[in-house]
């Protein structure tokens, strides 16, 4: 398993270092090898406004062309976005946060180093100098994590590529994790058989397309996920999709994966990745499962999938079967 992720590692580094189509797409810059931050596992990724105790965890596998042993430390950051300014527009910029050290990493199933991100909701508020009153259902803290090594070189999400930050994806290292303020719903709402349908198409016409129904899960609390389709040349393979109930939005996850590839000359992970979108408007009622609406972005951050499309909006209505 280790020799397949080197592999893997290996392939996309070569990808990175001879395109010419995007430099800036550029995970390594002028280097033969790079490091990634798998995100193996998410306890939580949510501030439950009902449920304060329950903390952010998140855990990490390290990667690196040389069996682990370029990793000096990974540095936390993170950023207050406000979505409720009617109230008094709390948003603050990015500030460190905290390190993980190298002897915080273990030795992996994989035989890669691994750690856990724990950050309490009270470090949160902490950090920005917040408390409950000031935030509100929907607004956001964003983690961004850098990854520094012995060499001195740092890796970003600012860094890297669409094979690497995408969500479901083999390496599944996004460097940036949003963490929604939401307040608790019931596990039993919104899971179970679901019909889509497209009430505004992407850029290439609707964005979900296969199957037509899609079974909704609970992954974690007030979370909500299902699979789509992609169809290749000769196969075809499972997109995870996941979003976030956050009082009255429904929060598509950042960078999960579309159906959309457009160049058969890169690697398959490069497809257009969606995202949030974050002009948010009333789409769900948290206690009404029967009927909700999922709005999103195309080519999210740039990450057109080599296809040259713009950000686009979409938006897909899901009714319970």
């Amino acid at each position: 398993m280790k020799n397949n992720y080197l592999l893997l590692l290996f392939i996309i580094s070569l990808f990175s270092c001879t395109s010419e189509e995007k430099p800036i797409e550029n995970v390594f810059g002028e280097t033969e090898r790079g490091a990634v931050l798998r995100t193996i596992g998410i306890e939580n990724l949510t501030f439950d406004t009902s449920a304060p105790e329950r903390p952010i965890q998140i855990s990490l596998e390290y990667q690196d062309n040389e069996n682990g042993t370029l990793l000096k430390d990974v540095r936390i950051s993170i950023t207050f976005i406000d979505n409720t300014p009617s109230d008094g527009d709390n948003s603050q910029d990015i500030i460190f946060l905290k390190t993980i050290l190298l002897e915080e990493f273990m030795d992996g199933a994989n035989g890669f180093p691994v750690a856990d991100i724990m950050i309490t909701t009270q470090e949160l508020l902490d950090a920005f100098s917040l408390d409950a009153t000031q935030i509100s259902c929907t607004d956001t803290f964003v983690i961004d994590l850098s990854l520094h090594l012995v060499d001195g070189r740092v890796f970003t999400n600012a860094n890297s590529t669409t094979a690497i930050r995408s969500f479901g994806g083999f390496l599944n290292s996004p460097f940036t994790y949003d963490v929604h303020v939401v307040e608790g719903i019931d596990d039993q709402l919104f899971i179970g058989d679901y019909n889509h349908t497209s009430i505004k198409d992407g850029f290439s016409g609707p964005t979900f397309f296969l199957p037509e129904r899609v079974q909704l899960n609970t992954p974690r609390p007030n979370v909500r996920s299902f699979e789509l389709i992609r169809i290749r040349s000769t196969d075809s393979i499972i997109n995870q999709m996941e979003f976030t109930i956050a009082c009255d939005q429904a929060i598509l996850t950042r960078y999960v994966r579309s159906r959309f590839k457009c160049s058969p000359l890169v690697e398959d992970e490069h497809v257009v990745l969606l995202g949030p979108d974050d002009q948010l408007s009333g789409s769900i009622n948290s206690i009404d499962d029967a009927v909700f609406d999922l709005r999103f972005l195309e080519a999210v951050d740039g990450n057109d999938g080599f296809c040259d499309w713009p950000l686009t909006q979409s938006e897909v209505r899901f009714s319970r079967q």
